[in-house]
């Protein structure tokens, strides 16, 4: 499956052989086809953020935001720079700030913590015999850690794989949506084949409950999306019936949310369909393409989050030039 949450790697004996026994067209995905190296990923611009503007804010040592009631948290940037929380009273103004993603639960607020920790690796021999030595190793461990108290919810662990040579493992937290977190994994991968290999995967995290849930199969209407992404991606090749399976209609591998400068939610969603190596446009994976269509039919436990409050129309008016990323209240529903 396209969408599994963790992808296994190719034996390094079938991917050495593929390049040398297989063209490009019509594989699956676990062909190889040696030749084009994956688009490299744009990094973040560095630019001075802009403060919100403030008004006066009560003693914070002796009222916490839920105590406070009517207060949201907002997270963004501005002009691309790291993200930021804001604490947004109920007329949209600042009550404080702070850097970092920061979520609000019945249970408290949490805070998005990631950072790189190392990943054993090790030495193989390649296709044509020569020995390797264990290469580098590194994955991503994600979690949030509540605010004021004990408290920490595993979200994303670094890959536990053997026999590897040498492995990447990333994650991203694209957006939010109330207390859902909206995470993709991507994991490059080389097992002393003809090449490395990259893969992703994607978590929708309820910090609410502190838990994934499966939200991918609760959107509606699939085979429409399926049917939007195939037209898409026929057009892009020159030709389809040689590029795939006839039967390999795309996957609905991923939803990520956005929202308009007033503060709507919008929603994509990314489907995928098998490719070689070669053939691959490397937006998933490193073997398959995809299209980005709308979800004109969101997931019923998102639409509480569908429209704006008043409060948060206010900031986003007050704070021109905020890219959201996403709101949520300590009052708010499962």
């Amino acid at each position: 499956m396209l969408r599994s949450s963790r992808p296994s790697p190719l034996p390094a004996a079938l991917i050495a052989v593929l390049p040398l026994i297989a063209g490009c067209a019509g594989l699956p995905l676990i062909a190889g086809c040696a030749g084009r190296p994956l688009p490299a990923r744009p990094g973040p611009t560095e630019v001075a953020l802009t403060p919100a503007p403030a008004s006066p804010s009560p003693d914070l040592n002796a009222a916490s935001d839920a105590e406070m009631g009517g207060v949201i948290l907002v997270w963004g940037n501005t002009g691309g720079a790291p993200p930021r929380t804001w604490h947004v009273a109920e007329d949209g103004a600042v009550i404080r700030e702070e850097p970092g993603i920061v979520v609000a639960t019945r249970r408290g607020a949490w805070r998005w913590e990631a950072g790189e920790e190392q990943v054993a690796t090790s030495a193989c021999e390649l296709w044509n015999g020569i020995q390797r030595e264990p290469g580098d190793g590194t994955g991503t461990r994600a979690t949030l850690v509540r605010r004021g108290e004990d408290g920490r919810q595993e979200v994303i662990t670094p890959p536990a794989e053997e026999d590897l040579n040498e492995i990447h493992h990333t994650a991203t937290l694209i957006g939010s949506v109330g207390p859902y977190l909206f995470v993709e994994e991507r994991t490059y991968r080389d097992g002393c084949g003809a090449h490395g290999s990259e893969g992703a995967a994607f978590v929708v995290w309820n910090a609410e409950l502190g838990a994934a849930v499966d939200l991918l199969a609760e959107v509606p209407g699939a085979p429409a999306l399926q049917e939007a992404a195939e037209v898409i991606l026929d057009e892009s090749e020159e030709d389809p019936g040689a590029a795939r399976q006839e039967e390999d209609s795309p996957e609905l591998v991923q939803i990520a949310p956005a929202y308009s400068p007033s503060g709507w939610l919008r929603l994509t969603a990314q489907l995928a369909r098998s490719a070689c190596y070669a053939c691959s446009d490397g937006a998933w994976s490193s073997y398959s393409r995809s299209a980005t269509v709308p979800l004109t039919e969101r997931p019923k436990r998102l639409s509480a989050w569908a429209s704006p409050p008043t409060q948060l129309q206010a900031f986003l008016a007050r704070t021109p030039g905020v890219t959201l990323g996403g709101w949520s209240r300590f009052d708010q529903e499962r």
